[in-house]
């Protein structure tokens, strides 16, 4: 073993006692910040829920004698227009009526996100709210406004709705298990650097091979701490 590897070993080891030494100090300030991100998860974030529908537009197929070779041609049109149809759905021209018909205030506590997937014509209608049922109206809601109004928008009528959205009393934010976890960490952490602070800004002399050691001063003795009223008792007598 090098004399570099020696150092690293010897700073490794002067640091694990210095923790050690502040284990107490860890430990509490840990148990502190898992206790704060508890009362937050619990009593102050308010929780979110989701609920999401699906659905697909495609094109009404025409009785022919090339109805596969139009199926197909239709098919790939519709994956062509996915994207575009995620656009409308979020589009003012829909957020707009859905508020109006729920409610605007109500409609303003909610938020609308679409998912698409690029090898299929189905398209998720996802609604976040403070509440389970909301969310669900939403998302039900976008998708009946968006299936009247890309009639006029498109000239297309053929529009399912796969799945509706139904009240999920799961909270989907905040994670109460992972924020936990998350308090543990930052509070170890945060434990560590309290440690680290009141260890480099303790500036007393603990024994005398600092004085010695580091400060190269010569060791002339010791004085005992001088009890004043165990002087004053002596005077008096």
């Amino acid at each position: 073993m090098n004399a570099e590897d020696s150092n690293s070993l010897e700073e490794l080891s002067n640091i694990l006692k210095m923790l050690l030494k502040h284990i107490k100090l860890i430990i509490t300030v840990t148990i502190i910040t898992v206790a704060i991100f508890a009362i937050a998860v619990l009593f102050v974030i308010k929780p979110k829920y989701q609920s999401t529908n699906e659905i697909i537009v495609n094109q009404k197929i025409t009785k022919s004698n090339n109805q596969y070779s139009e199926l197909q041609q239709a098919q790939s049109t519709d994956l062509q227009l996915v994207n575009t149809y995620k656009t409308i759905l979020t589009s003012q021209t829909v957020s707009n009526n859905v508020a109006k018909n729920i409610g605007k205030n109500i409609y303003n506590q909610t938020s609308i996100s679409v998912n698409t997937d690029p090898t299929s014509q189905v398209i998720s209608i996802s609604a976040t709210a403070n509440n389970p049922k909301l969310a669900a109206k939403v998302a039900n809601e976008t998708a009946n406004v968006f299936k009247n109004k890309i009639r006029n928008i498109m000239n297309i009528n053929n529009v399912s709705i796969i799945s509706k959205a139904t009240p999920n009393k799961t909270p989907t934010f905040p994670k109460k298990s992972l924020s936990l976890i998350a308090g543990v960490f930052v509070g170890i952490i945060l434990g560590i650097l309290s440690a680290l602070l009141r260890e480099y800004s303790d500036k007393t002399i603990k024994g005398m091979d600092y004085v010695t050691n580091e400060l190269g001063l010569t060791d002339l003795g010791q004085i005992n701490d001088i009890d004043m009223k165990l002087i004053k008792k002596n005077v008096k007598r």
